[in-house]
């Protein structure tokens, strides 16, 4: 078949036509907006010592606010903007993974245990810290306490939705659960154990200090946590977007600089020691 040039010029036309509409626009990263916006969207717990919680003049405070201020100075560098406005939204157990997957936040700072999530369109990175799941209990029921008990008989508040949650019901299915939620849930549980209506609290042992502290409970004194090695390992990361990986390098960069471990080391400097058996017990453990 014979083709003019007219006709071939065209056919040529109309194929670039078609690229052009198949060809995917590329989507906007992370870095990208907020250099663009100036403004970074984090979201952080209100309700989870020491990482984001109110003070007595219900001032927001805690680990994750300070590591936001770390990262927004590093970010000013990234990015060569002098001007970062941060936006605080105030997340909860509940709705962590779909701010982040909404785009209403660029990270959520928080306990968040690193895992498969296979039901939101989340990413974590790397871990910022390590704990694990221990008791809070008198001294006096804590003394017939080790890690074989099938705490039969003991009612054990657990707060609900937790990995906590799951691991109790597995490791000791003949203890009485009691469960908790809402804001103020660990602080409830705490106090039902200091009031004698249930045996003990199963939480992660960072949140547990932090937490003891906030009510005055005096640990290693009337009050303990065991067992000295925690029940389980948990790796807590931040929640980032799916498929953005310049903007996790970037946050897990922050991650492993100096600033950060400063951060972690001022905030326990009593329970210092107890944190660091942990994070050892764990890595070997890993």
């Amino acid at each position: 078949m014979k083709i003019n040039k007219f006709n071939l010029i065209n056919i040529i036309f109309s194929m670039i036509l078609c690229m052009n509409y198949t060809l995917p626009i590329r989507a906007e990263t992370t870095l990208e907006e907020i250099k663009k916006t100036g403004l970074l969207k984090v979201g952080i717990r209100s309700d989870v010592i020491p990482f984001g919680y109110r003070d007595n003049d219900n001032e927001l405070r805690g680990i994750c606010l300070d590591f936001i201020a770390s990262l927004k100075e590093q970010l000013k560098s990234e990015i060569n903007r002098n001007i970062i406005t941060v936006k605080i939204l105030i997340s909860t157990l509940y709705n962590r993974f779909e701010i982040v997957e909404d785009k209403l936040v660029h990270l959520e700072c928080g306990p968040n245990t690193i895992r498969e999530i296979s039901e939101y369109n989340v990413d974590f990175s790397q871990a910022f810290f390590v704990t694990g799941a221990k008791l809070l209990m008198t001294k006096e029921l804590a003394n017939s306490f080790n890690n074989g008990d099938n705490l039969n008989g003991l009612t054990i508040g657990v707060l609900r939705y937790t990995t906590t949650e799951e691991f109790m019901k597995n490791k000791y299915p003949n203890a009485k659960l009691e469960f908790f939620q809402g804001v103020k849930g660990s602080l409830r549980a705490i106090q039902a154990v200091q009031q004698g209506r249930i045996d003990g609290f199963a939480n992660d042992g960072i949140l547990l200090i932090g937490e003891s502290i906030l009510l005055r409970v005096p640990l290693n004194e009337d009050y303990t946590l065991i067992p000295k090695n925690p029940l389980t390992c948990e790796e807590y990361g931040l929640i980032l977007p799916n498929n953005d990986p310049s903007w996790r390098y970037f946050v897990n960069s922050v991650i492993n600089s100096t600033e950060d471990k400063q951060i972690l080391k001022e905030w326990f400097p009593t329970f210092s020691d107890e944190l660091n058996e942990t994070q050892e017990f764990c890595k070997k453990d890993s």
